[in-house]
């Protein structure tokens, strides 16, 4: 697991594979006591670099859920276990990609799915998204 900080958001890269197809493929959790509502995101993450006549392009399938409830999801992810909670979160998570729950391998959106499900069954008041980008040029 690759843990950066940038200003108050620290960002863990629970998985990060580059594909056959061109496409890097990641799941991300990023933790912002700034951002208040949104301060807590897990992201499933589609980059597909230019190929052909496809300039490239980029998807993001993510779960958001407010920062406030950061300690009752380390608690549901790594019950029992001591340390800062973000630590805790991300290693909940980053077991379930080790176990296979988590990863590559799930249809699209599968990820989202699998956390919205963890974060609701948490009692979290979580929401999804969706990002894209095409490179126009």
């Amino acid at each position: 697991m690759k843990i950066e900080e940038y200003g108050s958001q620290w960002r863990a890269t629970l998985l990060r594979v580059h594909r056959e197809s061109d496409c890097i493929f990641k799941l991300t959790l990023v933790i912002d006591p700034e951002r208040g509502a949104k301060g807590i995101i897990f992201t499933e993450f589609y980059d597909y670099g230019p190929l052909g006549d496809d300039p490239g392009r980029e998807y993001g399938y993510s779960v958001q859920a407010p920062y406030a409830v950061l300690d009752g999801l380390a608690d549901a992810y790594s019950p029992g276990i001591a340390g800062p909670a973000r630590e805790r979160l991300a290693g909940g998570l980053a077991t379930l990609v080790d176990d296979g729950v988590l990863g590559d391998g799930l249809a699209l959106k599968g990820n989202q799915e699998k956390v919205l499900a963890g974060f609701l069954a948490a009692g979290v008041p979580a929401t999804t998204d969706v990002w894209f980008w095409m490179n126009s040029d």
